[in-house]
């Protein structure tokens, strides 16, 4: 198979998960994404990965994803600065996260808080990245939404990786091209599995 058509099959073969995982993310019941927002939340002190960086990057979540308010009130109750990005036409900037800030909707439907811009750049002070993910598998490989805003921005960040899915979204395997930025470890509402 060339090149091209190989790429083309794991584009394909992205495709075709990217549909099911947003399906059944579809099917989620609120109360299961509560819980799973509160399982994740509780999470922040109980590993060292989690509980020693003092700036997190993190997000806010979009409908249907793992829910990360309690995540982030957590993390900002324990002391730690949080930024979460806001998209511009050049990608993924950063704002710094203050409590009870009024979040608006963007265009593509995250909440982003209003504030002073830090650039694309602060990505790269952050001691610890948390990257929303589809899925993601035992090998670190991670499946985004397609758009390639976080593939983009990752390669600023020195700090480990932290790919954030329900718990049934973390797979064996899912299909990787090489532009693809790999993650240390996977969060779910069941815990913290570390990449070998």
């Amino acid at each position: 198979m060339t090149g091209d058509a190989a790429s083309g099959t794991v584009r394909g073969a992205k495709t075709q998960l990217r549909a099911t995982l947003l399906r059944r993310r579809r099917e989620r019941s609120d109360a299961d994404r509560a819980a799973a927002g509160a399982a994740l939340a509780a999470h922040v002190g109980a590993d060292p990965l989690l509980a020693r960086p003092r700036r997190v990057a993190a997000y806010h979540a979009m409908p249907g994803e793992p829910p990360t308010d309690e995540l982030i009130a957590a993390l900002l109750a324990t002391g730690r600065e949080v930024v979460v990005p806001v998209v511009d036409d050049a990608g993924l900037d950063w704002v710094a996260v203050v409590p009870g800030a009024t979040l608006v909707r963007s265009s593509l439907g995250i909440p982003e808080p209003d504030g002073p811009r830090l650039g694309a750049d602060a990505l790269a002070v952050c001691d610890l990245v948390l990257v929303p993910a589809l899925a993601a598998d035992h090998g670190g490989h991670r499946l985004g939404r397609g758009a390639g805003y976080y593939d983009r921005a990752l390669p600023r960040a020195t700090a480990p990786l932290v790919a954030v899915v329900f718990a049934d979204e973390l797979l064996p395997e899912v299909p990787t091209e090489s532009h693809d930025v790999p993650v240390q470890a996977v969060l779910t509402p069941a815990g913290l599995f570390r990449v070998p």
